[in-house]
This record gives C-alpha cells, sequence and structure tokens, in this order.
C-alpha cells in the first residue's frame, strides 16, 4: 500500500516527470520574480528616506538664513 500514491501519481513515467520539472519550474520562476520584487521595494524605500533626509535638509538650511 505504500508505494499506492507513487503509482496513482506516475512519478515513475516519463509524463509524471515532465509534470514534476514542470511543477518545479514554476516554483523556482516564483521565487525569482518575489525576490526581484522584494528588492525593488527595498531600494524605493531606501529612495523615499534618501528623499525625506534632503527635504528635511533643505527646510532646515533655508530656515537658518
Amino acid at each position: 500500500m505504500e508505494g499506492g500514491l507513487f503509482l496513482v501519481l506516475g512519478w515513475g513515467s516519463p509524463v509524471g516527470i515532465g509534470i514534476f520539472l514542470v511543477l518545479l519550474a514554476s516554483m523556482v520562476f516564483l521565487l525569482a520574480k518575489a525576490d526581484e520584487i522584494s528588492k525593488r521595494t527595498k531600494a524605493f524605500e531606501k529612495e523615499k528616506v534618501i528623499e525625506k533626509k534632503s527635504a528635511l535638509r533643505q527646510k532646515n538650511n533655508s530656515s537658518q538664513e
């Protein structure tokens, strides 16, 4: 009975191996896409912080004059 699920899914057949490879490739693609989005989000947040700091500096410089 242990091999029942193995046989039902057909992992031993070329079709089962192909399905496995397609699913594996899709998971790698999704992970790469999520990593890219994460990097863009971090860069965007960093840019916003830099803009806020520069705006504060300009405001402080104009108030000191």
